[in-house]
């Protein structure tokens, strides 16, 4: 009987151990998790603050820049990716600045008053041929920022999905609004973000709502007044873009980056130029159908994104800002939007 009771006495022993042990485990590894929440959130924070600060760095670079040169161009020391680079301990950074104009803008498929631009959608009908993209994606697109008045045509397409939804009936806020879009999947989104920007112009105005980004005034020289939105620069765009913004022939878009390369152009005389050099009549109608029109051109720019990283070899932290150069002045460029990548 002492036996029995000796045994019994042990293995309540050796449970109350083991519950202490689960417990004193369980604080360890709670523990641990708060200290390495706190951690991740401090440096989260911490990280944070580095980008931003990058990204007035990218700002003040734009500003140094249009004060310095009268055109940009890819050589420009904005234009130049900043390395990863340590800062203290194991904390690096690392950026890079886009010109937006280098790219076309979604939101010009759509005019002052939100009905559809035949003539810009025939424009990105041509990009889309030039990267391999349905040439129906245009309309698709223009379609979706179109104002809701303009949009009975399609509108049952989004209605009736599963789930429902509907158009946005407004321009483009940011490209991960493509998709969105009827007809267009992740893959075209990733091939389609090379080639295209969603900057917020002042002058689009849809039925009671005015414009996302009314402080982004756009200057005379940026927006052209032929129908085309808002130019490209030739000195960055790629060769797609400047041929589907201007008419140009791919071919010879193809050759205008050739010679940017040597020699910056200075005004979109210079191309014109060019083009007479090579054998092309700028008021001929090209292959596609599309009019040449160099007021699709410019040789500066006013709209960027400033892009920072800051890691510690584990965690990154990523954020991004689209900016607007007022003028080349010096003066660092209005920031429109910001938000982590």
């Amino acid at each position: 009987m002492k036996r029995y009771n000796h045994g019994a006495a042990l293995i309540t022993v050796m449970i109350v151990v083991f519950i202490i042990m689960a417990i004193i485990s369980n604080l360890t590894v709670t523990n641990f998790r708060t200290i390495k929440r706190l951690s991740n959130r401090q440096l989260t924070e911490q990280a944070s603050s580095i980008a931003l600060s990058a990204i007035d760095f990218g700002r003040a670079g734009l500003g140094t820049s249009g004060s310095t040169a009268s055109v940009d161009t890819l050589k420009d020391i904005w234009a130049q990716p900043l390395p990863r680079t340590k800062l203290l301990d194991d904390i690096y950074m690392s950026g890079y600045v886009v010109d937006e104009q280098s790219k076309f803008n979604l939101n010009d498929l759509v005019n002052a008053s939100g009905q559809i631009n035949n003539n810009t959608v025939l424009q990105f009908t041509n990009l889309l041929s030039y990267i391999n993209l349905p040439p129906s994606l245009a309309y698709n697109i223009a379609y979706y920022i179109a104002s809701p008045q303009y949009q009975s045509d399609i509108s049952s397409q989004y209605t009736m999905a599963n789930p429902p939804s509907r158009p946005a009936g407004r321009p483009f806020v940011d490209l991960s609004e493509l998709i969105l879009v009827k007809g267009v999947t992740p893959e075209i989104v990733n091939k389609l973000v090379q080639y295209v920007t969603a900057i917020p112009v002042s002058n689009y105005k849809y039925q009671n709502e005015s414009s996302a980004s009314e402080s982004a005034v756009a200057e005379s020289s940026t927006v052209n007044s032929f129908g085309n939105g808002l130019a490209v620069n030739v000195n960055t765009a790629s060769a797609e873009v400047i041929a589907a913004k201007s008419g140009i022939s791919l071919t010879v878009a193809q050759r205008l980056l050739s010679a940017r390369e040597a020699q910056a152009f200075q005004n979109t005389g210079d191309v014109t130029k060019y083009l007479a050099q090579n054998g092309v009549n700028a008021n001929t109608n090209q292959a596609n159908g599309q009019k040449m029109n160099l007021a699709g051109l410019a040789v500066t720019s006013s709209y960027f994104t400033i892009h920072a990283v800051v890691d510690d070899q584990e965690d990154r932290v990523s954020w991004v800002a689209l900016v607007y150069r007022q003028n080349r002045s010096g003066q660092w460029p209005q920031i429109l939007w910001l938000h982590p990548e």
